[in-house]
């Protein structure tokens, strides 16, 4: 059997504060914390004051769900900004293809059950037909 250490859900307490709806929780395997706190760094740096959606596992990959910042009627950032935020998620979007969910180690897709993961190897076999982590 794998040893997993799974971090403490706290440490996601900085992300879930920019969510508009704080009853949301975050929705991925703690083999991606890291990597959503990274992205959450990033959409800070440039964008502080940003209105966070949802953080969920879609087709095996990190979907950082973002505005600029808190939405308003008749919109209140630029095209340019949004496409710089998705700019910066997608590029954590991507390195998530290669990272396994549960423990953050190399892994890869996997379509062996009814929701697509990227697992690694060891992990692939400790992860129930139904995808929880």
């Amino acid at each position: 059997m794998v040893e997993v250490s799974w971090p403490s859900g706290d440490v996601l307490d900085p992300v879930r504060r920019h969510l508009r709806d704080p009853s949301y929780d975050i929705d991925v395997g703690p083999g991606w914390w890291r990597l959503v706190l990274e992205c959450h760094r990033a959409v800070v740096a440039e964008f502080p004051e940003y209105e966070l959606m949802a953080v969920k596992q879609r087709w095996g990959v990190l979907a950082f769900q973002a505005f600029p910042r808190a939405w308003e009627p008749g919109g209140n950032w630029t095209d340019a900004e949004y496409e710089r935020l998705e700019a910066v998620t997608d590029a954590f979007a991507g390195r998530s293809e290669g990272m396994c969910e549960r423990c953050g180690a190399d892994g890869s897709l996997r379509e062996s059950r009814r929701v697509h993961l990227v697992l690694c190897d060891r992990c692939e076999t400790l992860v129930p037909e139904h995808g929880r982590l």
